[in-house]
């Protein structure tokens, strides 16, 4: 299988050992090409955001002919009962950012949707049930939920608690939604890895590059058992 792995910054992907010799340049970014576990991998770090993450996406798919996405990443913890270092998969992805503002408030809706009247179908991005069906095999201890994406960094407690009891979400970040929308628009799955690095501001606590690094390292080892596990 052709996969395409993105990371959107440089302490997530310098775990793939990545060799410069087997490289091309698109669109301003670094493919790295490797063999791993009968996979054929195409290695990129996207940057940050949700422009960044679907121009990569696409660029994998178009220009590298990759069947399967994974993002491979960390991410801020939203909900109460999970803690840094706990890795959740996501089961579906919404842009909680995209939507409509009316009278201070904004309704989201399903990112691309037109954002009037009564939403008319789901918000979420979901997991493919066979690959869903698989990652629990591989990875039965591994927790499997809800993933915000926004284009927004957040270290708020007061808004980490408003998301929470809004979308009941595991963690937040800023890339996978729109990985996930673009590989549903192109026909092929996409699977969504973060590791909590950070609890988004919580109780005031900041990120550090400490809990950063080994979140980075703990979604990269969670990645290998799942190549492992593909067909």
């Amino acid at each position: 299988m052709k996969i395409g792995i993105l990371c959107a910054i440089p302490k997530e992907i310098k775990y793939f050992d990545l060799q410069l010799n087997s490289s091309r340049t698109l669109g301003g970014r670094t493919f790295f090409s490797k063999r791993e576990e009968n996979h054929e991998l195409i290695v990129v770090e996207c940057g940050l955001g949700k422009v960044n993450a679907a121009l990569v996406s696409t660029l994998l798919i178009q220009e590298f002919d990759c069947e399967l996405l994974i993002f491979s990443g960390v991410a801020g913890g939203i909900d109460p009962e999970m803690e840094i270092g706990e890795v959740v998969v996501g089961e579906s992805l919404i842009q909680y950012d995209y939507g409509a503002l009316n009278d201070g408030q904004l309704q989201v809706y399903r990112a691309g949707s037109i954002p009037m009247g009564p939403p008319n179908n789901s918000l979420e991005f979901t997991l493919d049930l066979e690959l869903k069906k698989t990652i629990k095999a591989a990875l039965p201890g591994v927790r499997m939920g809800t993933i915000l994406t926004g284009d927004v960094f957040l270290q708020c407690g007061e808004t980490r608690r408003a998301l929470f009891e809004q979308f009941g979400a595991q963690a937040i970040e800023m890339e996978g939604g729109a990985v996930a929308q673009v590989a549903e628009q192109f026909g092929i799955p996409a699977i969504v890895v973060r590791c909590l690095s950070d609890l988004a501001g919580a109780n005031g606590q900041k990120l550090s590059n400490g809990f950063l690094n080994t979140a980075a390292k703990k979604s990269y080892e969670t990645v290998q058992t799942l190549l492992k596990a593909l067909l």
